[in-house]
């Protein structure tokens, strides 16, 4: 059954599984080339060779990825701790199939960047990331490729590759290779020739890797934040008037509807995101922020402590999953800034997580607003006076008590530290692709007011515009 692949090879294989199992160490192995069938049947050879409960393979269609998601997809199947990945086909064959036109070396340009920052990413949160190519002539495919299997109907999923292999390589090797062949994410380049010459070469290869990594814990040099950016916290004025208050609700929420629709017949998509104070009112915008859509195109996420599985994952898996298709809206109830606020002052990331957390926030959200995503920041202010005078309510009010617990209290407590990090992750991430939006919320109201305007403001310039 194992004919290609000498006995001593799989046990080694599977002996590094278990090591890899041991030490939490997720592997994603990523292949690219310009045949699809030379990649299917690496592929099979090696996951013959692993044990299967800790092995998945994912085919990625490049005609597939669409609309404001691409790269959230391919984070969706990224490997949990401990377990291996193999990805037939990448974000490189998907920036193949859409970039290829001459007079779009900008937009490529700025997609490459994106898989660079995007691959640090993941490097930097302790997937082990082996990118393997495979390359193949016209020549050595013809002389070889009935070796790697049959062409198949060309109508099947299964043989179906959408990838112009003559194109492929123009585009990968000319403009893609050079670019993204970084020292954090090295390619391995493995010249095709007959099945079991390639197969074990490859093999060679990924084992070699993480063999390495087994031997040695990667050293990363801890990053500074920069605040760099202006603050609109500064000399805001808490306190705002709101009149007419059910007019101008009425008003924006029946152009919200109207922009919508227009929302839903496009390629963009939106996120909303919520931050705040405990009690600075997140929930009853959110309420009017509903009420003004159809259902049938948003949906809400209230973010909670991670479960077993998101911990499984780097810290942004979660996020990525709830990314809208493209015209639908979503809407987050606290968001990936917790790693910049409660995260790091309850001491659940590292110092060097936390440092490294503005950057990597921000590749990530330029990678959806790149991609088409509208994304709008809330952060709701109150003063610390206010904040105090809604908690004595609720905790006076049977039918609000629920909404006081004791870490809001002890939350409270950290006011000034909280503040704090407030300022650095506002300074940090108030980028012009993702700008922050500040909401005076002293004034229930006004801050509903404010969100419904600016989000049909930034929809009007996004869809009209």
């Amino acid at each position: 059954m194992y004919a290609l692949i000498p006995d001593e090879t799989i046990d080694r294989l599977n002996q590094l599984q278990q090591h890899l199992l041991q030490k939490n160490i997720p592997v994603l192995v990523l292949f690219e080339g310009s045949s699809g069938r030379v990649i299917g049947r690496v592929c099979n050879e090696l996951i013959r060779c692993l044990e299967p409960r800790g092995v998945s393979y994912i085919h990625f269609d490049p005609a597939d990825p669409d609309g404001p998601r691409p790269m959230m997809d391919f984070l969706r199947y990224t490997p949990k701790k401990g377990q291996m990945a193999l990805y037939d086909r990448s974000w490189y064959s998907s920036i193949v199939k859409r970039y290829n036109e001459d007079d779009k070396n900008r937009e490529l340009d700025r997609m490459l960047d994106i898989c660079n920052d995007f691959e640090r990413y993941l490097v930097h949160n302790g997937v082990l990331l082996i990118k393997i190519i495979l390359r193949a002539s016209d020549s050595v495919l013809k002389e070889h490729g009935p070796e790697y299997g049959p062409s198949g109907p060309k109508k099947s999923f299964l043989s179906t590759d959408h990838i112009d292999p003559s194109e492929y390589r123009e585009v990968m090797f000319d403009r893609i290779y050079k670019k993204t062949d970084t020292e954090h994410a090295p390619w391995n380049s493995i010249a095709v020739r007959g099945v079991k010459e390639t197969v074990l070469e490859t093999v060679g290869k990924i084992t070699g890797i993480i063999e390495r990594r087994l031997g040695s814990e990667p050293v990363y040099i801890p990053a500074e934040i920069e605040r760099k950016y202006p603050n609109p916290r500064d000399d805001m004025e808490l306190d705002r008037e709101c009149t007419p208050y059910e007019n101008a609700i009425n008003e924006f929420s029946e152009k919200l509807g109207e922009l919508q629709m227009d929302l839903s017949m496009s390629d963009r998509s939106l996120i909303v995101c919520f931050e705040g104070w405990d009690a600075a009112g997140k929930g009853s915008c959110i309420k009017h922020l509903c009420h003004a859509l159809n259902p049938r195109g948003y949906a809400v996420f209230q973010t909670k402590a991670p479960t077993e599985d998101e911990l499984g994952h780097t810290y942004l898996w979660r996020f990525g999953n709830n990314v809208p298709l493209k015209g639908h809206i979503s809407i987050f109830d606290r968001t990936w800034y917790g790693r910049m606020m409660v995260e790091h002052i309850e001491g659940l990331c590292t110092e060097e997580e936390y440092g490294r957390s503005p950057s990597e926030i921000n590749d990530f959200e330029r990678a959806l607003t790149e991609n088409g995503t509208i994304l709008l920041k809330f952060w709701l202010d109150i003063t610390e006076d206010e904040q105090l005078r809604r908690f004595e309510k609720r905790k006076n009010d049977p039918r609000k008590q629920w909404k006081i617990t004791d870490d809001d209290w002890r939350n409270r407590s950290k006011w000034d530290e909280y503040d704090g990090h407030v300022d650095v992750m506002i300074e940090s991430t108030n980028t012009r692709h993702a700008p922050w939006t500040v909401i005076e919320s002293n004034n229930k109201k006004y801050s509903r007011v404010k969100v419904l305007k600016t989000v049909v403001k930034a929809l009007k310039e996004e869809l009209e515009g």
